[in-house]
């Protein structure tokens, strides 16, 4: 995984990269540092995909030539898996790093204990995108991603698991699939269904539409009650 470091001044620079290395060496993970003194240079890299180990980038909103606004917009473009955690002097800017989905606002001088809580956030938004579950496959064991999987569907005595590149047929019930996949993000809507609620776009009277615009229904006898667990998924997220 790499961390990247975009400030022109040379001095915050440095300060930030000695947060960053002091939180890797305490936390004992191999994080690669990279430094950046302009958004113009890290938006050339990001174009020509020499970035695509990046998880996270600490970026200057005031920078000379493309500022960090802007080049969070252009990032944001293609990928909208990036963290990004600006550092500024001045929140002014706090609305629109709303549109880029910015973590968070580090004012300057940025300081250890703001750099350490930062991160620890991060880790634990990997630590949820690393969960999986292995199912058997036709003749091959695979690993699934629980980001990955939108919903589980059975159809006669098997069960496929849609994900956003692949299905996958496993003959594993339901219930031990709904058992495995631990956590507030799955949701069983009916018999033959699981949802990840973070593939929903919208809601429906008596269904979720998904991304991919599969429309999954909602188990009549229990309608508010999944219903209502998808509202507090909504709710925790604003929260978060």
């Amino acid at each position: 995984m790499d961390i990247v470091i975009c400030e022109d001044i040379e001095k915050e620079a440095t300060s930030l990269w000695l947060h960053i290395n002091r939180y890797i060496n305490e936390m004992n993970c191999t994080v690669n540092v990279v430094l950046y003194n302009s958004g113009d240079k890290l938006l050339r890299d990001f174009a020509m995909n020499k970035l695509s180990d990046v998880k996270i980038i600490f970026l200057d909103i005031y920078m000379p030539g493309t500022d960090g606004i802007d080049t969070a917009k252009k990032i944001r473009e293609s990928n909208k898996d990036i963290i990004i955690i600006f550092t500024t002097t001045s929140k002014n800017h706090s609305l629109e790093g709303y549109s880029v989905y910015a973590l968070q606002y580090l004012v300057k001088p940025v300081e250890y204990p703001e750099v350490k809580e930062v991160l620890d956030i991060c880790m634990e938004k990997f630590a949820a995108s690393l969960k999986f579950i292995e199912v058997l496959s036709g003749r091959l064991t695979v690993k699934v991603y629980f980001k990955d999987i939108m919903y589980v569907e059975v159809i006669a005595q098997a069960s496929y698991i849609y994900t956003t590149i692949e299905t996958h047929k496993t003959f594993i019930p339901l219930h031990e699939l709904e058992k495995q996949l631990e956590g507030n993000t799955f949701i069983r809507t009916q018999r033959s269904y699981i949802v990840n609620m973070s593939h929903i776009k919208k809601m429906t009277a008596d269904a979720f539409i998904l991304n991919n615009d599969k429309e999954i229904p909602i188990r009549r006898s229990e309608k508010m009650r999944i219903k209502q667990v998808y509202r507090d998924y909504l709710s925790a997220l604003t929260r978060d």
